[in-house]
């Protein structure tokens, strides 16, 4: 059986040798995750690549982790000495504080790692719920210093990962529309983790409203995470009602391993994405699959 080719523009690997990773520290607190204490080990390229070992990696991106803060540019180094090692992976997306003042040193630090680096993540989830906030401030986006470090990145040829919650989405479509040639790549879907038939229907207008925005992409990512018991109908809906609003060459599929296989296996979530798009054209999928991805973060791997 020939594998599927795809690229998977989310995922982690980590070594906990260090203890660099507080947030994977025994007992892990029941947030929006739920129970994941069976990721708090290491989590190494040699695991990720059996794990992915049925579909045909051309390439991956590597999301950073939520690494000590104080020095995330230890990560970079690590990242990129595995990939030189080892042939992955690809890309590199990095962890840089925009309100910083200093923030413009600390992306030259990890840009000096090569041209791997290719965009910033910074997660901004804020919730009136403090075990479901990742920061303690609801106004980053809005935040004057924090736009000038956002403001950085256009000129450095960097993306930006968003992660936020669905309420959040207004305030990341004025951001898009403040900085229309800086790429956005929303997250996990934006984490919907009110599971009622309002809460969703929330979701999906705060999708639609940040879809207007030409200068954002979206991974169907991370679904697990707020919707722990998932079945092939509960992932295929929110799967295609991502692919629907944003259309296939503005999403991209990804694993968000190894955080998601606490839920579920590698292969059940990519064989829930090829279900919930099965009757799309050979053509769309292949940009869901690999083609968004490849264009997005630039890997190179196809000649589309």
């Amino acid at each position: 059986m020939t594998k599927r080719d795809i690229i998977d523009p989310h995922h982690h690997i980590w070594s906990l040798e260090k203890d660099k990773y507080h947030w994977l520290r025994k007992p892990m607190p029941r947030g929006v995750y739920g129970d994941i204490e069976s990721i708090s080990k290491d989590y190494l390229l040699s695991d990720y690549r059996d794990d992915t070992k049925n579909y045909n990696l051309r390439a991956s991106v590597h999301i950073e982790a939520h690494y000590d803060r104080s020095v995330p540019v230890e990560e970079t180094a690590w990242i990129t000495k595995v990939a030189d090692e080892f042939g992955g992976p690809e890309a590199i997306v990095v962890y840089a504080a925009l309100e910083d003042p200093n923030v413009q040193e600390v992306l030259d630090q990890h840009l000096a790692y090569g041209d791997r680096i290719r965009g910033v993540r910074q997660i901004l989830c804020n919730h009136e719920n403090p075990t479901y906030s990742f920061v303690d401030r609801a106004d980053l986006m809005r935040d004057a210093q924090w736009r000038e470090g956002f403001g950085r990145l256009e000129g450095l040829g960097l993306t930006f990962d968003l992660l936020v919650y669905p309420h959040q989405l207004a305030d990341a479509a004025d951001l898009a529309a403040a900085f229309p040639e800086t790429q956005i790549i929303l997250e996990h879907g934006a984490m919907p983790h009110d599971r009622s038939a309002e809460g969703l229907a929330y979701w999906r207008a705060g999708l639609r409203n940040l879809a207007e925005r030409e200068n954002v992409t979206i991974k169907a990512s991370g679904l697990g995470q707020t919707d722990w018991n998932w079945t092939q109908q509960s992932m295929g809906s929110m799967v295609r009602d991502i692919v629907d609003i944003f259309g296939p060459k503005r999403a991209m599929f990804a694993s968000n391993f190894p955080v998601d296989k606490a839920y579920n296996s590698f292969d059940a979530y990519y064989a829930a994405y090829e279900t919930a798009v099965a009757d799309l054209s050979a053509d769309e999928q292949n940009d869901l699959f690999l083609g968004t991805a490849d264009r997005i973060y630039r890997l190179g791997v196809t000649t589309n």
